[in-house]
């Protein structure tokens, strides 16, 4: 992607945003947006808007302009329907050959002559016998239309993530393995296990998707029973497989009103604390933790992980 002279110009001469970071997240139905603003040391979560995707390149770029957006740094996210995840055996090949010793491999994986664009990264343990990279590809065509039409609205894109990788970031940093099930709105339910901020397993529960149609007495008739088996089994794997201290939390946000319910009845199945997720930030009075998108709001948070691992080299240093 280029730009010309004047829109570089424009980029360094603008005055300085008065917002933290914009997060934006395109799921399946929908394309969403929020952003954070900084004061003293409390990040808080000020804006928030949704666009249709027949629609949200100009709408994005008129809610930018309508609310002072331009220049603020901009982190997205990706939602199930943009991408795919494959575990794929490491290379023998040095550190700084392997993400094209990838390319190959990969292709084979996804079983299709589309030009993709992927990143990897290492899983903190492995399988025994086993030495594999988790690899993120996407089709360069969807990213490089996306990317363009985010830098069209003034918006300065710093990273680009997924919904597995953007949920962690609104987690608290913890020794102990936690497990957290993530849904954004008619979506598959995301089942991470994380420990120290870093994903040590991963899968999507399927057949949830419309979860926030059923009363809680319909919940109780067999769905919540279906979320604990999963819960049981992945704890398993985690502990078996991984040789992995036990789970110790459950942390849930799913797209149901329910959710107290569904936090009190898997923790009387499990014998695990189950709690209603939060992120780490704060919220305005006119927005709601219960209805937002937490793929968007994790994007929008890594500028803080970003922060924090520069102000750590800086000390190193």
């Amino acid at each position: 992607m280029r730009i010309s002279w004047k829109q570089y110009l424009k980029q360094k001469l603008r005055k300085p945003s008065e917002f933290y970071s914009v997060g934006i997240a395109f799921t399946g139905e929908q394309v969403l947006l929020c952003a954070l603003k900084k004061t003293d040391s409390r990040i808080e979560w000020v804006l928030d808007a949704s666009f249709t995707h027949q629609t949200w390149a100009q709408g994005l770029a008129d809610y930018v302009k309508a609310h002072k957006l331009q220049g603020t740094s901009c982190y997205f996210t990706l939602t199930s329907h943009w991408y795919k995840v494959h575990q794929i055996e490491k290379p023998d090949v040095a550190e700084d050959e392997l993400h094209a010793a990838l390319k190959w491999p990969l292709q084979e994986a996804i079983g299709s002559s589309t030009e993709m664009v992927y990143d990897f990264a290492d899983m903190p343990v492995q399988v025994a016998g086993q030495n594999k990279v988790m690899v993120v590809a996407i089709a360069r065509k969807e990213i490089e239309k996306l990317t363009q039409k985010i830098f069209d609205a003034d918006l300065v894109l710093q990273s680009i993530t997924v919904e597995e990788l953007a949920t962690i970031e609104l987690m608290q940093d913890s020794n102990d393995a936690v497990i957290t099930l993530v849904q954004e709105h008619g979506e598959d339910v995301v089942l991470n296990i994380v420990k120290n901020k870093q994903l040590y397993f991963s899968r999507r529960l399927k057949g949830l998707e419309n979860i926030g149609s059923f009363t809680e007495a319909e919940l109780d008739m067999g769905i919540i029973d279906s979320l604990t088996v999963q819960l049981q089994r992945s704890m398993d794997f985690f502990e078996s497989q991984l040789r992995q201290a036990p789970v110790k939390q459950i942390l849930v946000k799913l797209d149901t009103a329910h959710m107290p319910f569904v936090c009190n009845v898997i923790a009387e199945t499990m014998g695990i604390p189950c709690d209603l997720m939060q992120p780490e930030l704060t919220c305005s009075q006119q927005l709601n933790f219960k209805m937002a998108s937490f793929s968007c709001l994790g994007a929008a948070f890594t500028k803080a992980s970003e922060n924090a691992v520069g102000k750590e080299l800086s000390h190193e240093a």
